[in-house]
Formats: C-alpha cells, sequence, structure tokens
C-alpha cells in the first residue's frame, strides 16, 4: 500500500478535494508508524472506525442521504471522550463509484443545503449544550465533597 502511495497509484480518500475528512489521520505518520496512535477530532473529521457495535452511539437519523451523516458521528464520539486510535499496518480500500442521487441533489438544491445547514446548526448547539451540562453537573458533584463525608 506504502509503495503504491508513493508511486501516487492509490490515494488516500478524498484527499484532494475534501483533505480535512482524514487530514488527521496523519497518514505521513501512518507509512512508517510501528506502534498505534492517537489522534484529536478536528473539524469535519470522518475517519472510518471499528468499533462494537452494542457500544457506539448510533447515527443520528436527522443526517440522512449525503451531508454530515459520518461527521456529526464522530463529533458525538469526541463529545463524549471516545479515544481515536490510528493502527499501523491497517487499511482498507474505497472503491470508487458513481455519485449517489443524494449528492447530486445537494449540489443543485439550494434548499437541501439549507436543511442541512439548518440541521448541522441545530446539531452543534444539542452538543454545546450537552457538554455545558456535563461541566455543571461535574462541579456540582465536585463541590459535594462527598469523598471528605466519607469515614
Amino acid at each position: 500500500v506504502v509503495k503504491r502511495l508513493d508511486l501516487g497509484t492509490l490515494l488516500t480518500f478524498r484527499y484532494h478535494d475534501w483533505p480535512q475528512g482524514h487530514e488527521a489521520t496523519n497518514f505521513v505518520r501512518w507509512r512508517t508508524s510501528t506502534q498505534p496512535y492517537s489522534v484529536t477530532w478536528t473539524e469535519a473529521f470522518e475517519p472510518y472506525v471499528v468499533v462494537h457495535r452494542n457500544t457506539v452511539p448510533k447515527f443520528d437519523t436527522r443526517f440522512v442521504g449525503f451531508g454530515w451523516n459520518k461527521v456529526s458521528h464522530m463529533m458525538r464520539l469526541a463529545s463524549e471522550g471516545w479515544e481515536f486510535v490510528v493502527l499501523p499496518d491497517v487499511f482498507l480500500l474505497h472503491l470508487p463509484h458513481a455519485p449517489s442521487l443524494d449528492i447530486t441533489r445537494f449540489r443543485a438544491d439550494a434548499s437541501y443545503r439549507s436543511c442541512l445547514d439548518a440541521l448541522k446548526h441545530n446539531f452543534t448547539r444539542e452538543l454545546e449544550f450537552f457538554d455545558f451540562c456535563k461541566q455543571r453537573l461535574h462541579k456540582q458533584y465536585l463541590a459535594l465533597n462527598l469523598d471528605a463525608a466519607l469515614p
């Protein structure tokens, strides 16, 4: 795989038109890595992940068709504290295919894009609210000083 990347006969997924989707993976590091390494979620990061389906939150069903289904899912995982670990010598291949009907609609229909923008805004605000609540509850828990009450 690395040799084909070097020759240009294999490319990282959508590198030229959506680099932020996999940029945090740090493919330069991956090429020579012998140990797993953690990466931090960044805006628009949508890595391929391997998780047990009974432990991971479900995809947000508001994001159907084209746009933000994977990004919103990764945002949720990051906000819940999931660790993103890149594995050396592990890769997958994405086979090219014709554009979906939904991406065609996204590109052609301003109302589709407008609705998606509104969903993205609402989703982001919800995550910010949940993060605020978690922080607030944690501060209240610490203020109770329950450990001092133990014998």
